[in-house]
Order: structure tokens, then sequence, then C-alpha cells
């Protein structure tokens, strides 16, 4: 009889079962802004204050628009201070484009003043302080060599404003198709978060959008998860706006959505959910986030993790991080 025979079997028996223990599985939650380039209000910052104030834990990741600059009217140094106030330390920053004539053209592009996202049953909207239009112009009508123009000149107006951009990206109107892909995967961005699932649009269901949104997403709902495009210039991580922006989605929409990703968790995949809102409509629609937030960390706790946009890719499997 060898009675400790058995002992460093029951050791080697634990430190295997060690070595593959998984964390439990968690839903990934980003919250977005869109940053539209239309204007900068007073009561939209505010309402950036309270977000800050009400969750400073959670991080935003904030999709800049550099068509604030490119207006004829463009204060640059109040612009700048505009931007950091609604910015917080935990904050990332990825790049927005509309289409802008002002943006365009200071691209050396030529502007395009159709297809719009509404169709021809609506007037086109026009910044009161600029005149400026585009901002419902389809990205997708220019080239992949036109908008990869918009995107170098994009990155260089913000950048020399001190907004160092990261790698994410988002299309207007969730509009990337291939030649979007391509353009912004040539100037470094490995990140897409356009994609996005029509349920959501049902406000705007009579304008052209949402079939347009259709057309270029054809695969995706609001339960997609992170996956990779081919394009031209290399992959694209697609991380999918899976929730839309609080300007389409009730709270209640908004929690539903959360809790049916963490009723659809596994064993040893985290899920990954995407909401949001826009800078412009921020006093209106933040507080809609912010209550959800509220809720869904009461309800969910350890469940779920609030974080910024590149750091829950760098939990898909799917990059080389």
């Amino acid at each position: 009889m060898k009675p400790f025979t058995l002992f460093p079997l029951l050791i080697l028996s634990f430190s295997e079962t060690s070595c593959t223990l998984q964390k439990a599985p968690v839903v990934r939650i980003a919250v977005s802004v869109d940053w539209e380039g239309r204007e900068i209000s007073e009561t939209n910052l505010k309402a950036f204050d309270e977000f800050h104030a009400v969750h400073p834990d959670v991080p935003l990741t904030h999709f800049l628009n550099a068509a604030y600059f490119t207006k004829n009217d463009a204060d640059e140094n109040k612009i700048v201070g505009q931007i950091r106030r609604a910015v917080s330390p935990i904050d990332e920053l990825g790049l927005h484009i509309h289409p802008w004539k002002s943006l365009v053209e200071a691209s050396g592009v030529t502007y395009r003043s159709k297809p719009t996202i509404w169709g021809e049953g609506r007037i086109r909207s026009v910044s009161q302080s600029s005149e400026d239009v585009g901002h419902d112009i389809a990205l997708e009508s220019y080239t992949a060599n036109e908008l990869q123009a918009i995107v170098i000149e994009s990155k260089r107006f913000l950048e020399e404003h001190g907004f160092k951009l990261g790698t994410s990206f988002r299309a207007g109107a969730w509009l990337a198709g291939p030649h979007v892909r391509e353009a912004i995967r040539r100037e470094g961005f490995l990140i897409d978060s356009s994609a996005t699932d029509t349920k959501w649009h049902k406000k705007i269901a009579q304008y052209d959008l949402p079939a347009m949104i259709r057309a270029t997403w054809p695969n995706v709902s609001s339960g997609t998860q992170p996956f990779l495009i081919d394009t031209p210039a290399g992959k694209l991580l697609e991380m999918p706006d899976t929730g839309a922006l609080a300007d389409y989605v009730t709270v209640e929409e908004m929690v539903g959505h959360i809790q049916d990703a963490v009723e659809n968790l596994g064993t040893i995949n985290d899920r990954f959910v995407h909401i949001g809102f826009h800078q412009e409509t921020a006093a209106k629609y933040s507080p809609r986030v912010i209550a959800v937030i509220k809720e869904v960390k009461s309800r969910f706790g350890a469940q779920v993790i609030f974080e910024q946009l590149e750091t829950s890719a760098q939990h898909t499997g799917l990059t080389d991080n």
C-alpha cells in the first residue's frame, strides 16, 4: 500500500483545473456619442456635465466630427474648449464623418448633393450658423479615394487642435459601405462601429435611410456580435452599434436589449452591446442613457462592464492584441 501516491495526483489534477478555469462571462457595454458636425450648444454641454457627474466610472467613446472647424463662422478656440469640456479623462476618441459641404471641399473633393438619406420627400436640413449642407448625403456616394482624402483632412483638423484619435470609426447614418470601409482602413482605422439593426428606427421608417441601412448591413441584427470584414486595404473589425442611439430607442428598450444579452451569456464567451446618443441632442436624450446605466448596474451588477469601445474590441478574440 502506498498511501501518498494519490497526493501528487490530486495536486496535479487541481493544478490542471486551476489553469483552465475561466472567468465568468460578462456583457461588455460601450456607450458612444456621435458628434454630427452641426453645432455645439451650452445646453448640450450641460448634459455631458450631468452624465459625468452621475456616472464618473462610465467611459464614453466620442466619435468626433471635424466639420465644426470647417464652417465659415467657426471659432476654433471656442470649439476646442467645448469639446474638451465634454470629454472626461477616461473617455476615448474616434472619428465620425458626415459629408458636410465645407468639410468635403476643405478636403479637395467635389461636393455631391445626392443621394440624400431622407429621399426626396424631406427638405435637407441646413445649419443656421453657417449655411452648411451635406449632413444628409450618403458617404458611399463618394469614391474610396475621395473618402480617403476626407478622412485624412478630418484627422488633420482634429489632431492639430489637440484631439488624438484612436482607431475606431462610425459612418454618418451608419452607412459604411465598401468605399467607406476601404478608405478608413487605408488610414489606419481598425474598428468600424456602423453596423446596426433598423428595428430601432421606427420613428424614421417613412424615409429612405432604414432601407439604405438594411442594404449596407443585410445580415445584422440587434444580437449580432463583433465580426471581421475584408477590405482591399486589410481586415476591419466590426463592432456593431447593437442598440443604435437613444434618439430612437426608449429606456425600456435599451434595458431590455442589455437584459437579452445577459440572458444569452454562455459559459465562456462574453457578449458585446453598444448604446449611445448624439451630441447635438444630448440634453434631450442623454438622460435616457443615464437612466439605463443606473438600472443596468442595479439589476445586473458584476454581469456587465462599461468600457471603452477599443477595450471591448480587445476582448473579442478577433484582434492581434
